[in-house]
C-alpha cells in the first residue's frame, strides 16, 4: 500500500472542482434550478473524518510506545479507511466547491445565494474529511528507515517485515 501523495489529492480536488463547476454552469445555463444541498453534509463530513481519526488513534499510540499490540488486519484496514476518506473528501470538496463557485455569480438572487452558501458548507465538510484522512493516514505510517522500498508502504504493526 502506497502512502498518499499531495499531488494526487490536489489534482483530484481541482479536477472534481472543474467537473462540479462545468456541470453546474451547463445545467444552470440550460435553465435548471440549482440543487439546494442539505446542511447535514458538513456534519457527515466531520463525522466521517472523526471515524478515521478515531480508528487511527490506537495506531498512533502504538507508535509512541503507549500501547502494546494492535491486530495487523485492523491496522491495514484503518490505513485504507484513512486513504479512502482523504480521496473522497478531495472529490466531494472539489465538486461542491465548484458548484458553489458557479453560484456566486448570482449572489444577489436569494435562492441562489442560499444554494451557494450550502454548497460552500458542503465543500467545507469534504475538506474536513480530506484533512482528517490525511492525518489518520500519517498516523498509520510505519516505515523501516533501513529499507528504501519500505518508505513507500504503510506497514501494519506486528507483521514480520
Amino acid at each position: 500500500m502506497r502512502p498518499l501523495k499531495w499531488r494526487v489529492l490536489a489534482w483530484a480536488l481541482v479536477a472534481a472542482g472543474a467537473v462540479g463547476a462545468g456541470g453546474s454552469f451547463l445545467a444552470l445555463r440550460g435553465g435548471a434550478a440549482p440543487v439546494k444541498l442539505p446542511w447535514s453534509t458538513l456534519v457527515i463530513g466531520i463525522a466521517l473524518g472523526a471515524v478515521a481519526l478515531f480508528m487511527a488513534w490506537p495506531i498512533r499510540q502504538l507508535k509512541r510506545g503507549k500501547r502494546r499490540r494492535i491486530d495487523s488486519t485492523r491496522a491495514v484496514r484503518t490505513a485504507m479507511l484513512a486513504q479512502a476518506s482523504a480521496y473522497a473528501g478531495a472529490l466531494l470538496g472539489g465538486l461542491y466547491g465548484g458548484f458553489g463557485l458557479v453560484l456566486l455569480r448570482d449572489w444577489s438572487h436569494e435562492p441562489r445565494r442560499e444554494a451557494a452558501i450550502a454548497a460552500g458548507v458542503a465543500a467545507l465538510g469534504g475538506l474536513i474529511m480530506l484533512a482528517a484522512g490525511v492525518i489518520a493516514e500519517w498516523w498509520c505510517r510505519i516505515t523501516d528507515p533501513g529499507d528504501d522500498e519500505s518508505a513507500h508502504e504503510v506497514r501494519a504493526p506486528g507483521v514480520a517485515h
